[in-house]
């Protein structure tokens, strides 16, 4: 199994314990990752947060022209923003040749012509459709047994083409952390978005709105949560105790990536591979009891 590895710039910086610990677990499942070469930003920033579309899509296109011209695999985006940037675009390219002609006019600048070959897929849909369940139980050496997860969906990785999951009520997640061992946490906040951005304007609505995540967790029992998402990891495990400051709350749970869980499932490094020293609030007492 081979795909382009499309990991952002998210990936690179504050959430590297995501790409990390995405390559050795795909090493044990077989799955082999390309890194685009030469790939810039996704777009996400300028496109859709600073309000120049085309410039937005430009940058997006940029990647799926460059990959083309390097492979023929699918591109997996960890990082849901990007994912959901890089699908958004490349679906409509294919949907229409004259904007696709109008892309390719100015990408031609830069000696570069997207055909629009290629699909955008997420890691979670890589793994419950490509690697299976039945391999992931395979590779797991020390089950997270007695662990209580929540799993976490958010906002963009099943949205808003429910490409790999319903966008309703997504399963997947829940699926994988089961495939792991783990106890499978239900709660109704599981799509309920973290706030994203309005952290950096609003941040007292942004401490409302994880407070709600977090009190529905821990009123389900959940002792760590896991997600697919960036922008989600972040918010709910940076500002916790901000939030408790604020609103007089006593959050403290770890709030982790799905393949770090699957690093530590599948009995790997819990530093070097599942990267656990790079979280905030540690997950490591808890995932680490007994193994």
């Amino acid at each position: 199994m081979e795909y382009f590895l499309y990991w952002g710039c998210a990936l690179e910086a504050g959430d590297k314990h995501y790409l990390v610990s995405i390559e050795p677990v795909a090493e044990v499942l077989g799955i082999h990752f390309r890194e685009i070469e030469d790939w810039n930003c996704c777009g996400a920033s300028i496109g859709y947060i600073g309000g120049n579309e085309l410039s937005g899509e430009i940058l997006a296109a940029r990647n799926l022209a460059l990959a083309e011209s390097q492979g023929h695999f699918d591109i997996v985006a960890p990082c849901s923003s990007c994912y959901v940037v890089l699908n958004k675009v490349n679906r409509e390219l294919q949907a229409n040749p004259a904007h696709l002609a109008k892309v390719n006019s100015i990408l031609a600048v830069g000696n570069l012509n997207y055909k629009g070959s290629l699909k955008v897929r997420h890691i979670q849909d890589v793994l419950i459709n490509d690697v299976g369940v039945d391999k992931i139980k395979a590779a797991v050496k020390h089950p997270l047994t007695g662990v209580k997860v929540a799993g976490y969906v958010g906002c963009q990785t099943v949205r808003p083409y429910g490409e790999y999951d319903s966008v309703e009520k997504p399963v997947v997640m829940d699926k994988l952390l089961a495939a792991l061992g783990a106890e499978v946490v239900q709660f109704d906040s599981k799509m309920v978005c973290c706030g994203s951005g309005i952290f950096f304007t609003e941040q007292a609505l942004g401490f409302q709105q994880v407070d709600k995540i977090l009190t529905d967790i821990e009123k389900n029992g959940g002792q760590i949560v896991s997600t697919a998402c960036p922008m989600c990891q972040m918010n709910l495990e940076v500002y916790q105790k901000k939030i408790n400051d604020t609103l007089g709350t006593n959050h403290c749970l770890p709030i982790v990536f799905i393949t770090q869980l699957m690093a530590v499932a599948f009995g790997l490094h819990p530093n070097k591979a599942a990267a656990l020293n790079h979280n905030i609030i540690p997950a490591a007492p808890v995932l680490l009891c007994g193994h």
